[in-house]
């Protein structure tokens, strides 16, 4: 899904109007229509990353390079976590590990991406 794609999509998840979008950015309505028809490109690096916390996602997904909505740094600022297994222990990147998972799990179709989240939610409570 692209740039222009996204950018609608996610105004409309939130019933929010073109107009009410384009007060929230400081840019006209006719540059959000514009974006959305994919006839102009934001060319203001800042304005992507407003664009993006706006709507709680990566700029990734918003400029369509992943599937994945949120990167999750918030969570991943402890550098790294001890695993203690089989009477022994080591340290694992939480960050690295995710990423590889979600570099994994990205181009999976919805389908097999809800049976592992089930799976993991299944052996979650079996911990």
């Amino acid at each position: 899904m692209s740039f222009p794609e996204r950018l609608r999509l996610l105004r409309e998840e939130i019933d929010l109007t073109q107009n009410e979008l384009a007060k929230f950015l400081s840019i006209s309505r006719q540059s959000v229509s514009n974006y959305e028809k994919g006839t102009r490109f934001p060319n203001d690096p800042h304005l992507i990353l407003k664009i993006s916390q706006f709507f709680n996602v990566s700029v990734d997904y918003l400029l369509g390079a992943t599937n994945i909505r949120n990167s999750f740094e918030r969570d991943l600022n402890k550098k790294n976590t001890r695993i203690n297994e089989d009477n022994s222990s080591y340290y694992l990147n939480k960050k690295e590990a995710l990423e590889e998972l979600f570099y994994e799990v990205d181009n999976l179709s919805i389908n097999y991406i809800e049976k592992l989240t089930k799976c993991i939610k299944i052996f979650k409570d079996m911990l």
